[in-house]
């Protein structure tokens, strides 16, 4: 393909959110890096060239800086706490198992979703119940001592019984 080629061509992101045109190309030592584009309301953004998918009458990519936009600095060392300022200790280590991404905070390990991280690290203490939940007609929904997941709670809202989960952890 040749660079003039490209010029005005519509690019699409895979998802479907970002969608443009290109007007212009970056490169390095004579290989092409990036794509210059605009979108309807005449906003810039630029493709990287690796991001692409496909080169075609329209040309798909991977929207890799909107991934990059959410995505947090992490660094070692920094000190975590948990959500009433009790101080854990220092972020050791970040894990990634077949049981999903493990923070090491100290000698514990924390699921990566019970964690907030910045400059320092937040995390969400695991609620759990100090009672049953016991649907209207006297069936055990959630067991006391359970702890209340996203799962546990689609239980509960599939019984009809999400707020009284939600207050048995108080």
């Amino acid at each position: 393909m040749k660079i003039s080629e490209i010029y005005g061509k519509e690019v699409k992101s895979k998802e479907g959110k970002l969608r443009g045109w290109v007007r212009g190309v970056i490169g390095t030592a004579g290989a092409l890096q990036f794509l210059q584009c605009f979108d309807e309301e005449e906003r810039e953004f630029d493709v990287d060239v690796k991001d692409v998918i496909k080169f075609g009458e329209i040309i798909i990519f991977e929207d890799r800086a909107a991934a990059k936009s959410e995505s947090r600095d992490m660094r070692l060392g920094i000190p975590a706490y948990n959500e009433s300022g009790v101080f854990l200790g220092h972020l050791k280590e970040i894990e990634q198992g077949r049981n999903g991404t493990k923070y090491v905070i100290g000698k514990k390990r924390y699921d990566a979703s019970d964690v907030s991280a910045g400059d320092a690290v937040i995390v969400r203490e695991k609620r759990t119940l100090k009672e049953n939940v016991v649907s209207e007609d006297g069936a055990i929904v959630l067991k006391k001592g359970t702890v209340l997941s996203d799962e546990a709670l689609k239980r509960a809202e599939i019984a009809g019984e999400y707020f009284q989960a939600q207050l048995k952890t108080i």
